[in-house]
């Protein structure tokens, strides 16, 4: 008898102690895509989520009011298929029930899961996904880390109109975020600043040729590429193997050493492209974050792992903010009103939910490093891009 009261009360005490575990761990929704022609960009984005975790978990995890909270990631691979992100998303908030949703790659796949954290009252921190579309639908519950089209553009076309590169031409993601890049830096650049050719891509396509032809008949002297790591490599390749000597002008994908890797400096000397992150500027909070990713990961850091990092923190300092980790609309409001500095630079939402981080130009130098040309007062030789 006394040995089924003592069983009892054993079992009594340790469903107690997972309870009172469990009410100490913060579960994040993650959507992005792990698998699929963007896997390779994903992992960066997934890192960069998990590094935070590490580092916050191995510091003891974080205060909000008299409890101490460690974090835990619930994550779906969304494929950058819009259908599966919403059906994810949902899917977060209505049987994990978190409190907060993190990622995303995609622009057209944010698109679909923003409307989904409105509904539901849960926000949605996306880190990577640049459409400026996504900022602008009077959702009060969408948030956004890194820099947007707009803001890239921006940087981008001050530095195209301080060369001599016109007639410019574009080759572009046929979504969302590819049309609006091409037709945000022509409105940036002005009606009288010659174009040459528009074309746009689809997922999956390899052969670049007709483009080619087109950039060389229009007589052009620089060519924006607005895609991604994989089809970039693809179209420098096929750009340059075709002999064309225009000025090459790329997206923060092209600036990394394992985009370096799928093609090599031969290729790439003289290229520029934006970057959110030049991983190996003599900044400090950029050198840390550098150091731990490459002792973590055992390579160069990335600009997705570091606005996913951001995230994470974002939402942590939201809900110390907030004094709660349960209650979705008082995250919301406290994210509306934080301001941290994160590795990527300052971060504090505007009234439309987005950041202004720092944005840099970087060249890809005869050596295979890279140098910071934009902004002024950061510009650093190879190495340090």
């Amino acid at each position: 008898m006394m040995k089924r009261m003592l069983t009892a009360a054993l079992a009594t005490a340790l469903m107690a102690s997972a309870a009172y575990a469990q009410d100490e761990t913060v579960t994040f929704g993650i959507v992005t895509a792990q698998t699929g022609p963007l896997a390779a960009p994903g992992k960066f984005q997934m890192n960069g989520f998990e590094l935070a975790v590490e580092q916050i978990n191995g510091a003891g995890g974080f205060q909000v009011g008299d409890t101490t909270y460690k974090l835990a990631l619930q994550v779906y691979d969304t494929r950058c298929n819009a259908a599966e992100g919403a059906s994810a998303m949902q899917r977060l908030v209505t049987v994990d029930q978190v409190p907060v949703v993190l990622g995303e790659l995609c622009s057209p796949v944010a698109a679909a899961e923003g409307p989904i954290a409105q509904d539901f009252g849960v926000p949605l921190i996306t880190t990577v996904p640049t459409a400026a579309s996504l900022t602008e639908q009077d959702n009060p519950y969408y948030f956004r880390i890194n820099a947007n089209s707009n803001q890239l553009n921006a940087a981008l076309a001050q530095y195209i109109q301080s060369i001599d590169g016109a007639p410019l031409s574009f080759i572009a993601w046929n979504n969302d975020a590819g049309r609006g890049g091409a037709n945000g830096i022509q409105k940036l650049l002005g009606d009288n600043y010659e174009i040459g050719y528009v074309g746009f891509f689809n997922v999956g396509e390899v052969d670049f040729a007709n483009h080619i032809t087109n950039i060389r008949n229009a007589g052009s002297k620089s060519v924006m590429l607005l895609m991604d790591e994989e089809p970039g490599a693809l179209a420098i390749r096929q750009i340059r193997d075709a002999g064309l000597e225009v000025q090459l002008v790329g997206t923060l994908a092209m600036g990394s050493n394992r985009f370096l890797d799928r093609l090599n400096a031969e290729y790439l000397g003289g290229m520029v492209q934006y970057s959110a992150f030049p991983p190996n500027a003599p900044i400090e909070r950029i050198k840390t974050f550098s150091d731990a990713y490459k002792a973590k990961y055992g390579e160069e850091s990335h600009g997705f792992a570091a606005q996913s990092y951001d995230g994470i923190f974002a939402a942590v300092e939201a809900m110390k903010a907030a004094g709660t980790t349960t209650d979705p609309e008082a995250i919301r409001d406290a994210l509306s009103e934080i301001s941290f500095d994160g590795v990527i630079g300052p971060i504090k939402f505007d009234e439309t939910g987005q950041a202004s981080p720092p944005v840099y130009i970087t060249e890809w130098c005869d050596d295979g490093t890279r140098k910071i040309i934009a902004p002024a007062d950061l510009a650093a030789e190879c190495g340090a891009g």
